[in-house]
């Protein structure tokens, strides 16, 4: 019963649309479908570590004022280096990247895994999921199913975007997707400078 509970949260959070959602968009439009599981692999692995820390209550060191300001620093300089390469170099879209070189699919995977860590908003939230199950213990909630359900729903969420964007490329004209890329990248940098903004 937690595990569906906790899946059905997990498909809700599709609703959130933060600079996760556009790398995935980028990559699954430029690199195609196996590139973008690649990189959903690294968000999930990403959000296992983040529900850990703060079901742990590491996140306390995390927020210290200068671990703090250095994760945002990095994150918001990793998200505005990305924009701009996606912003200015925009790839060629005809032609499908079935054979991605191994050193492309760590990439993929690495590009996920840190766009997700470095971004404050997600220990937010997993601090206001592991607090709701902490008050569900009560009851005999086991911890293990349900943030494994939560999981799960956030992995399958990340799938259907890879896959309704390889949907759209078959649709669109190189000329378009290139311009969504772009503005992908105009997304990024725009979250990037909003995260270095709260050490203002």
């Amino acid at each position: 019963m937690e595990f569906l509970e906790g899946y059905i949260l997990g498909l809700g959070m599709i609703v959130f649309i933060g600079p996760v959602f556009f790398l995935l968009l980028s990559i699954s439009l430029q690199l195609g479908m196996r590139a973008g599981v690649l990189t959903a692999l690294g968000i999930v692995v990403s959000d296992i570590i983040c529900v850990s820390l703060c079901y742990f209550g590491v996140t306390s060191f995390l927020y210290k004022t200068d671990t703090k300001i250095w994760i945002v620093l990095l994150g918001g300089a990793f998200l505005i280096l990305l924009g701009v390469k996606y912003l200015f170099h925009p790839g060629n879209f005809l032609e499908e990247k079935k054979d991605l070189p191994s050193l492309h699919h760590i990439s993929c995977f690495v590009k996920g895994f840190l766009v997700n860590f470095v971004n404050p908003f997600v220990f937010f939230v997993w601090i206001g999921v592991v607090t709701y199950e902490k008050g569900l213990e009560a009851s005999g909630c086991n911890a293990l199913s349900y943030f494994s359900g939560v999981l799960l729903g956030i992995l399958s969420t990340d799938l259907i975007k890879v896959f309704t964007a390889r949907q759209i490329k078959n649709f669109l004209s190189p000329l378009v997707l290139h311009n969504l890329y772009r503005g992908s990248g105009i997304i990024l940098i725009g979250f990037g400078i909003r995260m270095l903004l709260i050490l203002v």
